[in-house]
């Protein structure tokens, strides 16, 4: 244990400050992620960056033949809205007239029976469930109501008390988990004519993957009220049920049968882009656990205007991006150096300077969705660890102190990683842990991390962050303001929590709960 301890003793404070300097400098305009249509010189230097470190370091490269650079893939689709058309069996339908799209993700033909659901709600303890005895996997889910809000934090009066997952779904829960093919709402001649207008793109990683932050996958459209006619033709289903707004009324499920199948050519242009992550390896030394895997990450790229990385751009004001997370991925860079200087943990240690966090958390997608994560058995990582309030000053947001780190993850998830960073924050006693954010009701727990993917597909983790301040996604957020101290600390216990649990015998599991925010996840069983 000497020897580790010693080895973060490489952690410095001087090589955090020139390494978070250059990636923060004005050169890299903040090292936006490149992205369909617009490229980013600036993440391609930080990334070069990293990636020489790594080589100097000895570090196994992980990317595309044999680079530090692991590419992945997103598509932007633009729906062609001369070519979209529909069909109710023989029936044709037209976009603009009888049909528009609320959203989409990827372009093709979707045909299949209709399933009309009533307001796709189901109340759990209740026993409501309109889908009772109903196959919704590859259906089209017909809904009353409004078309589902499907973006971050989307709610819409009406919802039923309580919390979703536990209390209640919505269409938007059932759909996506559920397999349906696209969900319909009908809609007034007024609002279709108004919505026509808008330009319908979708944009994410191809294939989507993943619920937070991702874009929602399932398509939504809506259809007139002539189009709503055609549908029903031939079923026992009332047009004034369907259009109904009362909550009360009863709706019993119906699948409006094979002559009433819908068909919408989703039709629309692509453009792909081929972002990527910087990743290496440092294998582990027992011939078993070395196959086990614990991956540490700091996503690289900044929350920067769509013009902001293009050279002699216009923008008032230089976004840098520093502490989001300049900070983190110059951190995980002095982590690299103990790791190197200590005994070589039992497991292998996966890192990644991940790419998209801003835009999508694409790159972690990418990674927690793909054949690594069968390997990964803990995710560690470190963003926005570089500012602090002064110790004892009012508040400042949820900006943590000079001597304080948050922490979530391991309390509530997982025995051995709680102990291993218990005994951490004993045999590296740098910087104190603050535990508030241990909290399944805390956004920051669930869905405001980057280590959201992760949970998804039931890894422990253990993220560290210094909360927000006045600067987040700001041109203020400088190098000027970091506390280069507070991040060398942290780095220490990172680095400590994350050896200790590399290079502990027991096995690694969730053996804990299950956040309610978390609550489609299916835990990992041998």
């Amino acid at each position: 244990m000497r020897r580790t301890q010693a080895a973060a003793e490489r952690i410095r404070a001087d090589d955090i400050l020139r390494d978070v300097s250059y990636l923060a400098s004005d050169a890299n305009m903040g090292r936006r992620t490149p992205f369909p249509g617009l490229a980013s010189p600036g993440y391609d230097s930080a990334a070069h960056y990293v990636a020489k470190f790594l080589k100097s370091m000895r570090v196994t490269p992980m990317g595309d033949d044999g680079t530090y650079f692991q590419h992945y893939t997103v598509t932007r689709s633009t729906l062609d809205t001369t070519k979209a058309t529909g069909a109710i069996g023989a029936e044709p339908l037209a976009w603009g007239r009888d049909f528009l799209v609320n959203s989409f993700l990827v372009p093709g033909v979707r045909e299949a029976n209709v399933i009309y659901v009533g307001t796709g709600i189901q109340l759990l303890k209740r026993n409501v469930d309109p889908y009772a005895g109903f196959d919704i996997r590859g259906k089209w889910l017909l809904v009353s109501g409004a078309p589902p809000q499907t973006g971050r934090g989307a709610v819409r009066a009406g919802m039923p008390a309580g919390k979703v997952g536990v209390d209640y779904t919505t269409i938007t829960e059932v759909a996506r988990f559920g397999g349906a093919l696209g969900i319909i709402t009908v809609v007034s001649d007024s609002v279709l004519g108004t919505s026509t207008r808008r330009a319908v793109t979708g944009q994410d990683l191809n294939p989507a993957v993943g619920v937070a932050y991702a874009q929602y996958q399932v398509p939504s459209i809506s259809i007139s009220t002539a189009a709503l006619s055609k549908l029903l033709a031939g079923t026992s289903l009332l047009p004034e049920t369907v259009l109904s707004r009362d909550s009360t009324l009863e709706r019993n499920s119906v699948d409006l049968g094979a002559n009433n199948r819908l068909r919408i050519d989703f039709a629309a242009t692509t453009l792909d882009a081929r972002p990527y992550n910087v990743v290496g390896m440092l294998e582990g030394s027992d011939p078993v656990l070395s196959q086990e895997w614990v991956s540490l990450a700091a996503h690289l790229d900044g929350a920067v205007p769509a013009n902001g990385s293009v050279p002699g751009n216009a923008l008032p004001d230089q976004y840098n991006a520093a502490d989001d997370n300049a900070s983190g991925s110059a951190g995980n860079m002095a982590i690299v150096r103990a790791l190197v200087a200590a005994p070589r943990a039992k497991r292998s240690i996966l890192l990644i300077w991940d790419s998209g966090e801003e835009v999508g958390l694409w790159g972690t997608r990418a990674i927690a969705y793909g054949a690594w994560s069968e390997k990964l058995v803990l995710h560690v990582s470190n963003d926005m660890i570089g500012r602090s309030r002064p110790n004892n000053s009012p508040k400042e947001q949820t900006l943590s102190s000079t001597d304080s780190i948050y922490v979530t993850g391991p309390l509530l998830l997982s025995t051995r990683i709680e102990a291993a960073l218990q005994r951490a924050s004993k045999e590296f006693p740098y910087i104190a842990l603050d535990r508030r954010y241990e909290d399944v009701s805390a956004s920051y727990y669930y869905p405001r991390t980057d280590a959201g993917p992760y949970l998804e597909r039931g890894i422990p983790i253990m993220q560290f962050f210094n909360g927000e301040h006045a600067d987040y996604h700001r041109p203020s957020d400088d190098v000027a303001k970091l506390d280069i101290q507070k991040i060398t600390n942290v780095s220490k216990l990172s680095f400590g929590a994350l050896w200790l649990a590399a290079d502990d015998a027991s096995k690694l599991a969730w053996d804990g709960i299950v956040p309610e925010t978390l609550w489609w996840v299916k835990l990992r069983r041998e």
